[in-house]
Formats: structure tokens, C-alpha cells, sequence
């Protein structure tokens, strides 16, 4: 947590290697997105390149597997890192589905639609923000293993490899309209931060967002805040008292 004037604090959201990972994830999957969307092009469109046009969709298929690689590395450290550092624990701890998400909905819902007067009071994750993060696993897990089946297509009967074929493409279009009508417009067309929230590039988050979106988060950090300070003080008390 860090102090910038008397009302200007702001607090961390993501830690660095939150950052590095959130920064290879969504450079990854933005390239296998373009590069992936390209084989549904029309031939015309190629031959707008001429000779070019064979080698650009060479390097295509390249740049395709260098990002998959790197998007499932990604994912595998990540699953590592939430059990074996105490951050990605932390993470994952705050990020697991409780009975108030679905409260939070029901009661968000309410807000929205004017019969309630206030937002519920919401933590560290919003029951939104746990949906798209589980989500990503499931969608992970789909296009990996379809995408490793039809890079290792020697190995499988054609109607495994049509079936492979089939949830490839759905499930990208699914993360791809996921990424842009969801995350994009949610978290950076806020109004709260528009044009842009700058978390993913200097982990901090502003006491306004907190007390709009995190309120609960807030009262747990100046608790566990108030709580430290407490017990400095005590030191400090002792330290003098045996002096």
C-alpha cells in the first residue's frame, strides 16, 4: 500500500509476477486470436499479396505454435504458482466461488434494474471477475489439448481430428468475444478509469475504485493496516520499557 498526499492512496492490485504473467497471457492469446482468425480468410484476400501471400501465411503457422507454446506455459506456471508461492495462494484463496458471490449477484442485479438503492459490498474479486478468471481455465484446457491434437495430427482418425477442429474454433471465437465485448470493455471502458486501467502495468489501484468496487477488500487491508501498526507501536512501547 502506498501513500500519494492525504487523499491520494492507492493500493496493490496485481504484484509484479502477476503482472509478467497477465502481460505473456494476454500478448499470447491476442496473437493466436489474429493468426488463427486468419485461416478463415477468403482466397481472394491472399492472392492480394501474390507471391508473398504464401510465405506470409507460413510465418503465420509459426507465429500460431510460438504463441500456443508460450500460452500454455503460461497457464501451466500459473497453476503452479497458486499452489507453491504465498501470493498465488492468496490469489487463489480470494478467487474461490463463495455463497456471497451468488448473493452479490442476485443483489447487483437488483441495483441495476432499480430495486435496490446501493451496490453490495463486494471484496477482494467480484462474482464477475471469478466467472471470467474459472472461465479461463475451461477455455485453456479446451484449445490446448484440441490445438496439440491437430499440431500432432499423424496420430489421430480424421473424425477425432474434425471434432478437434470444431471446438478449436468455437471455443477461440467464445475467448475472443470474451476478451473484447467482456474484459476489454469492463475493466478498461469503466467509467471509473476510462481509457484505461492501469493496473496491469503498475499493479495500483486508486482508494475511489476501492471504495466504488472493493469495499470490503479495503476495510480487510486497513484492518490487517491498523492491526500491524498496533503491534509496531507495542514494540516500540517494550523496546523502551526494557531501556
Amino acid at each position: 500500500m502506498s501513500h500519494h498526499g492525504k487523499k491520494q492512496r492507492t493500493f496493490l492490485r496485481l504484484t509484479v509476477s502477476q503482472r509478467i504473467q497477465h502481460v505473456i497471457l494476454f500478448t499470447s492469446t491476442g496473437l493466436l486470436i489474429l493468426t488463427g482468425f486468419m485461416l478463415l480468410g477468403e482466397r481472394w484476400a491472399i492472392d492480394l499479396f501474390g507471391s508473398a501471400g504464401n510465405t506470409i501465411f507460413y510465418w503465420r503457422g509459426v507465429v500460431h505454435r510460438i504463441a500456443g507454446v508460450a500460452v500454455t506455459l503460461v497457464c501451466l506456471y500459473h497453476m503452479v504458482y497458486v499452489v507453491v508461492s504465498e501470493e498465488g495462494r492468496s490469489w487463489l484463496r480470494d478467487m474461490l466461488p463463495r455463497l456471497k458471490d451468488g448473493v452479490d449477484a442476485g443483489q447487483n442485479v437488483s441495483f441495476m434494474l432499480g430495486f435496490r438503492k446501493a451496490r453490495p459490498k463486494m471484496d477482494r474479486f467480484t462474482y464477475m471477475e471469478k466467472l471470467e478468471y474459472f472461465s479461463v481455465y475451461f477455455g485453456m484446457f479446451i484449445v490446448i489439448l484440441t490445438g496439440t491434437m491437430m499440431w500432432t495430427e499423424w496420430l489421430w482418425p480424421k473424425f477425432y481430428l474434425d471434432v478437434a477442429d470444431a471446438l478449436h474454433l468455437g471455443e477461440a471465437t467464445l475467448a475472443a468475444l470474451a476478451i473484447i465485448v467482456g474484459h476489454i470493455f469492463t475493466v478498461h471502458y469503466n467509467p471509473h478509469v476510462y481509457p484505461m486501467n492501469k493496473a496491469f502495468i503498475d499493479g495500483q489501484i486508486s482508494e475511489e475504485i476501492m471504495l466504488e468496487e472493493h469495499p470490503l477488500w479495503l476495510d480487510r487491508l486497513e484492518a490487517e493496516e491498523a492491526t500491524a501498526t498496533a503491534a509496531a507501536t507495542e514494540k516500540d512501547v517494550e523496546k523502551r520499557d526494557d531501556a
